[in-house]
């Protein structure tokens, strides 16, 4: 990160790290082994010089060596590579549309980093360029025609590695929809390329004409960055706000600590944690899930140590467009021997919890 020109975007894409040996001269470097390499060729190494720059060394038990740096149980897996049911839920090209109020706008293929836990790792495959005028208007003409829906999450590969005018096409596009009332933009480039939030992009978010907010993936308190805080105010300067989707991710983030410190950190720089996921049966994925219990535990843990406004909601998402479904820990404790509610506090011991009512004469 020495260069005069590393604070310009392009040039952080420019010089991607896409090989190990890239990564030598970082203490704690290991060469691969070959079955490292094999998983490489299959799903390739990608990421900014900023994102690795968050790395102390090049161990791959840290926290970002460990998300970008293949690993050869990513190819051993069985799983799905769409279990999600994204392509059956497709009625035009690009677009998903799953839940009711809600539709989904796959951008590009392209990205700041290949997150080893990549929910639509299969995109790798095959190279996605930027929506035509066509592809926009065919979906333009379905929301026209499903005026439910009134959300569009423009997602990827990850949208705000295109340029401006490629953003400012698709923005305009889905904010000519009357029935489209908010867009919300998921990007990585908040943690990988945080330099990308220059003053004409954040206009372009922040003036399209619907209400735009920008959906993070923070996964670890090493990403949050100086730059990423910056960004956030010329976010914010806009009229842009920010949530974060964060995903637990085995040997990363599995803690209680890491996530107190990654959840509080993120309020501070001005980002609301919005949810942390379970991560999805994905193939070449399923080396970093938790369990779900793994999970709800440790909401119970952080439910003890944060405030509310930084603890996010633990969910899953079902198969075969089933959707996502909250997972709480248990709070109720059963009925008193006189009926009456009891709920577990904080530190696990159940309390009674009277429903006191007063009858309302209005009501009959």
């Amino acid at each position: 990160m020495t260069s005069p020109d590393c604070n310009d975007w392009h040039w952080q894409l420019a010089h991607c790290i896409t090989s190990h040996e890239q990564l030598s001269h970082l203490p704690g470097y290991i060469s691969p082994t070959a079955e490292q390499l094999a998983c490489a060729r299959q799903y390739p190494m990608l990421a900014t010089p900023f994102y690795l720059s968050l790395a102390k060394s090049a161990a791959q038990d840290d926290p970002i060596i460990r998300q970008c740096l293949p690993q050869p149980a990513e190819c051993e897996d069985s799983a799905e590579k769409d279990p999600l049911g994204e392509r059956e839920a497709s009625p035009v090209p690009r677009l998903v549309h799953r839940y009711h109020d809600r539709a989904l706008f796959v951008t590009c293929g392209s990205c700041a980093v290949h997150c080893r836990h990549c929910m639509r790792k299969r995109v790798w495959e095959t190279p996605l360029p930027p929506p035509t005028d066509a592809e926009l208007v065919a979906c333009t003409d379905y929301l026209r025609r499903h005026p439910e829906v009134r959300e569009v999450l423009i997602s990827g590969g990850d949208p705000l590695t295109l340029e401006d005018d490629n953003i400012a096409r698709v923005l305009d596009a889905f904010a000519s929809v009357p029935t489209i009332e908010m867009l919300r933009i998921g990007s990585r480039t908040l943690v990988a390329l945080p330099q990308r939030y220059t003053d004409e992009l954040c206009r372009i978010l922040g003036n399209c004409g619907k209400t735009v907010w920008l959906a993070s993936h923070f996964n670890h308190p090493q990403e949050i960055s100086p730059e990423a805080e910056s960004a956030v105010l010329r976010l914010m300067r806009n009229g842009v706000a920010v949530v974060n989707q964060t995903v637990l991710l085995k040997g990363i983030n599995d803690d209680a600590d890491v996530l107190a410190k990654l959840f509080t950190g993120l309020l501070r720089i001005r980002i609301k944690p919005y949810y942390l996921f379970h991560g999805d049966p994905v193939h070449g994925t399923i080396c970093f899930r938790t369990g779900i219990d793994a999970g709800v535990k440790i909401m119970g843990q952080l439910r003890k140590r944060i405030s509310g406004m930084a603890l996010p909601a633990f969910a899953i998402d079902l198969p075969q467009g089933g959707g996502k479904v909250r997972i709480e820990p248990d709070s109720f404790a059963g009925l008193a021997p006189d009926n009456t509610r009891m709920y577990y506090d904080l530190e696990g011991c159940a309390v009674l919890y009277p429903e006191t009512t007063i009858a309302n004469p209005h009501i009959s």
